[in-house]
């Protein structure tokens, strides 16, 4: 059985053909990271593989009892030569075939669960590695403010305007920030090595601007549908809910060979049958035609059959508890995506430009000897404060939309 999310993993992750990296091209979109990772990435071969060892059970249940060779001597010069052959029912052959075929199906969903859940695990790393670059960017922009306003303090106090101190307190916020930008740094290092051994490319590859990108993230919540109709995508199209149905299918498969197993396979014995002179008057070789076949009396597959009954109930109440677990997660994701988007929008709308303005108007009241060093580096850490928390903000929108999207079972984009 062939779900519909595979064919949506395949349309939206692998739509787009690999491309060969150049120094130009180092930088890759979102939709490109999921081709480069699930067409790169070993885990997602060794996902695909189990596919290959589900289809072996296929080629066991076609396989038939091996006939024998049967030899029955008396030392008294009687012999019997011939094969020995069990004959299964045939209803025995298709129940296999039907539970093999229904094993290879619940694979095929756990494969494409795989994938899905390796998806998120891009996207995560993917934003991880913009958020912590812009993160850095900012950092660095905000030491060149303070180092200009160290060249401003020393400026002032050549000229007898200032005293040391303020000369000191700026060559200090020059030194923190200098900290920052190079904790900044290795953040951004660890999140493109990140990203790229899940992009498991031979090229080096970074997020794209976020000013290239940052409209397309954010245009996913204006196209959402509602709570109640992200609640019945989910219950459609949830991976965990195809595997457990599929987990039943194979289940009630199973039932069916132990069933079909109570009666047993009967094995015949038939050859030829030497007597000489010596022991019997007949001297003679003839046919001799044998049958053994068990009384399904004692061992009528009770266990086994009461076991995959029990499963069966238990696999009723997953099915349940899933769809808990599923209504949980669509409404926290999208509250929480409701949450940032809030803030998102303000901080674009007003705090930003208004942050700019202080840092702006701050630096030059201090030039112009109308405020103290304090208030300047005040203002110019609160201004990158602001854009931290923008930052902060865009990247837990991003995780809530990722957690959506799992929880809907879907591509939001």
């Amino acid at each position: 059985m062939r779900t519909i999310v595979p064919a949506l993993i395949l349309s939206v992750v692998l739509g787009l053909p690999a491309k060969s990296a150049t120094a130009e091209d180092s930088s890759l979109s979102l939709v490109r990271a999921f081709n480069l990772a699930l067409a790169n990435n070993p885990r997602t071969a060794a996902a695909r593989a189990q596919l290959g060892i589900a289809k072996s059970n296929l080629v066991q249940a076609n396989v038939l009892p091996n006939p024998g060779v049967y030899i029955d001597n008396q030392y008294q010069f009687t012999y019997k030569l011939g094969a020995s052959l069990t004959i299964e029912p045939p209803w025995r052959l298709l129940f296999r075939r039907a539970a093999a075929k229904s094993q290879i199906a619940q694979t095929d969903v756990e494969i494409n669960r795989t994938l899905w859940l390796f998806r998120a695990e891009i996207r995560r790393a993917y934003v991880e590695a913009l958020v912590a670059r812009e993160m850095a960017d900012v950092r660095r922009q905000l030491r060149d403010l303070l180092s200009r306003l160290l060249a401003v303090a020393r400026e002032r106090f050549e000229k007898g305007d200032v005293a040391k101190l303020d000369v000191h307190r700026a060559d200090l916020a020059v030194i923190q920030a200098d900290i920052q930008v190079e904790q900044a740094d290795i953040l951004v290092k660890q999140t493109n090595e990140q990203l790229n051994i899940l992009l498991a490319s031979a090229s080096i590859f970074g997020p794209a601007p976020l000013s290239s990108v940052a409209d397309e993230l954010l245009t996913d919540a204006t196209k959402l549908p509602s709570q109640p109709e992200l609640l019945k995508i989910a219950m459609a199209n949830r991976l965990e809910l195809k595997v457990v149905e599929q987990q039943k299918a194979v289940n009630k498969a199973n039932l069916k060979v132990a069933r079909g197993n109570i009666l047993p396979a009967p094995r015949f014995n038939v050859g030829r049958i030497t007597e000489d002179k010596i022991n019997s008057p007949l001297n003679r070789t003839t046919v001799f035609f044998q049958s053994m076949i068990d009384l399904p009396i004692l061992d009528r597959q009770q266990g086994i059959i009461a076991r995959l009954k029990a499963t069966d109930g238990q696999l009723n109440y997953e099915f349940l508890s899933q769809q808990n677990i599923i209504h949980q997660q669509v409404f926290l994701a999208y509250r929480r995506m409701q949450t940032q988007l809030v803030k998102i929008n303000t901080f674009r709308s007003r705090a930003l430009s208004l942050s700019k303005t202080i840092s702006s108007t701050a630096s030059l009241s201090y030039r112009m000897g109308q405020t103290d060093i304090n208030s300047a580096i005040v203002a110019q850490q609160e201004n990158v404060l602001v854009r931290t928390q923008y930052l902060d903000a865009l990247l837990a929108y991003e995780l809530a939309i990722n957690d959506l999207e799992q929880a809907i079972g879907i591509p939001l984009q």
